[in-house]
């Protein structure tokens, strides 16, 4: 394989996902503490189908299991997986690699069984993130994981070596009769107002162009601010919040003055 090829692959596999695929999680359902962004692992597994064709990877993993207690004294699972995830392809029955990478991954869940996909699902992503699929959750505008702590993305492998993605699984079946309408739910509606009413990519786009031009260098710092006076993470804020951010912003831009940390309300 020449460079010119090995360029154009990595080039399709470091290519953007789009908004459906990232996942965005609240501190409180996850466990620690913080809201988590990240792409979903059968998107990433999907993307490595696509790219290089049904068994072009495989994963040699071993994961290791211990039984620990949590700070509130339940008992719990903690799991770690070293992961080799190998590209290539298929030629007289045996599979010639092209490119590796080496990552691990860990988990805690009240069951082995959850401990032992989430430290997999973290491996593989980290694993397939050194080809650049989905590298953004590592290059500091996305989180690494979006797992709730005894979630797990859907693996069904049972051996050491993955050849073939799970299938994904089958839509919802509506099963309202025929000649009525089904009502949606309180909480499917809550939901739909809270997804329509979330700031716009444009919105984003434009409060991190003006963060920079402010002099914003620590991501980290500036979304601890914006969580701080806005009580949520900078992707969950509503339109109406991002709007006034935004108007702030601008004026400190305008006033000519540096950012040096400053908070988004113009604080010191």
């Amino acid at each position: 394989m020449d460079e010119n090829t090995r360029r154009k692959i990595y080039a399709a596999l470091a290519a953007p996902f789009p908004e459906s695929c990232i996942q965005r999680t609240e501190g409180k359902l996850t466990g620690r503490g913080y809201d988590t962004t990240g792409i979903g692992y059968q998107h990433i597994v999907n993307r490595l189908n696509e790219v290089l064709g049904i068994g072009g990877f495989r994963a040699h993993r071993t994961v290791t299991v211990k039984e620990v207690k949590r700070s509130n004294g339940r008992p719990a699972f903690e799991a770690i997986c070293d992961l080799t995830l190998e590209l290539g392809q298929w030629v007289d029955g045996n599979f010639v690699v092209f490119a590796e990478s080496l990552a691990d991954g860990g988990h805690i869940a009240s069951s082995e069984a959850d401990a032992r996909k989430g430290a997999f699902t973290n491996a593989f992503k980290k694993g397939a993130a050194f080809h650049g699929v989905g590298k953004a959750a590592y290059e500091g505008t996305l989180d690494d994981d979006n797992l709730p702590e005894d979630g797990a993305a859907p693996f069904q492998a049972t051996t050491t070596v993955v050849r073939a993605p799970v299938p994904a699984a089958p839509a919802a079946v509506d099963t309202t009769p025929p000649g009525f309408t089904r009502t949606a739910t309180a909480a499917e509606v809550r939901s739909q107002v809270q997804e329509r009413n979330r700031l716009s990519s444009k919105q984003l786009a434009a409060i991190w162009s003006i963060a920079r031009k402010l002099g914003v260098v620590e991501q980290s710092s500036f979304r601890s601010q914006v969580k701080t006076k806005f009580g949520c993470q900078l992707e969950f804020l509503s339109r109406q919040q991002a709007s006034e951010l935004i108007t702030t912003l601008n004026a400190q831009l305008h006033n000519g003055g540096e950012h040096h940390e400053q908070q988004p309300d113009g604080a010191a």
